[in-house]
């Protein structure tokens, strides 16, 4: 087992979020998102967009485990575990230092590794050879099949663990609008950025338009186009495939 880069103790549980290559093709993955999702439907290619989602609770799904550490690289949670990170299901219960994870970690690891293949590759690679881009193939990933031996229940005092870091990420939070246009997901109720509520717009919003709608390099293109509808007639209902 090899040592953890930090020369700590580090100990994870778990998410479904799905891994991805730091580079695809060629380019940051980065790169392809944006490109597929403001490209992609030129070329029928419309898997990264709003319309494509299977419901509207997929909105605030998890974005992919990517690290800019060092220049940029993969992130793997096998290869972490086998670097010594000891990996847990998803946190279920703590009691007086007594923490209980869930016993599916080999499924959730199956369910991260699957999550690019399944949906952001598809589009990525269906978008390069639609535009007849001229992209380098991607090497093929070995299979891995390791898995930890972790138990399902932990104490944090016997395991020497004396900082918890709670990494859940960020919830929307609306209610200091003082009017009724949110859904039953605290999620505004808009296309394309206007808003039921007249003269009410807005940008920045996971999956306002397509998925690159919340990152920054993908707010600008949200906010040009609704800019132009505003100067063209306030509340002018968007463009079909916005």
């Amino acid at each position: 087992m090899l040592p953890p880069a930090a020369g700590r103790d580090v100990h994870l549980a778990v998410s479904t979020c799905p891994e991805a290559p730091r580079r695809y093709r060629g380019h940051d993955i980065l790169y392809w998102l944006l490109e597929t999702g403001k490209h992609g439907p030129e070329y029928g290619v419309n898997a990264l967009t709003r319309e494509a989602l299977p419901a509207p609770a997929a909105r605030l799904a998890c974005n992919p485990l990517l690290s800019g550490t060092e220049g940029g690289h993969d992130i793997h949670l096998r290869e972490l575990g086998r670097r010594g990170m000891h990996l847990h299901g998803r946190l279920e219960n703590v009691d007086d230092g007594d923490l209980t994870f869930t016993d599916d970690l080999p499924e959730r690891l199956a369910t991260v590794e699957a999550g690019f293949n399944n949906r952001m590759r598809k589009a990525i690679d269906g978008y390069i050879a639609a535009a007849r881009i001229d992209a380098p193939e991607q090497p093929a990933v070995p299979d891995d099949d390791w898995l930890p031996s972790e138990m399902a229940t932990l104490n944090l005092a016997d395991a020497g663990i004396t900082s918890v870091l709670w990494a859940t990420g960020y919830g929307l939070d609306f209610s200091f609008l003082n009017m009724p246009l949110l859904d039953e997901w605290g999620y505004p109720k808009q296309k394309a950025g206007v808003t039921e509520q007249a003269g009410l717009y807005a940008v920045g919003l996971p999956w306002l338009t397509r998925h690159y709608s919340s990152i920054l390099g993908g707010v600008g293109m949200d906010a040009k186009d609704l800019a132009a509808r505003i100067a063209n007639g306030s509340n002018v209902r968007p463009r079909a495939n916005a």
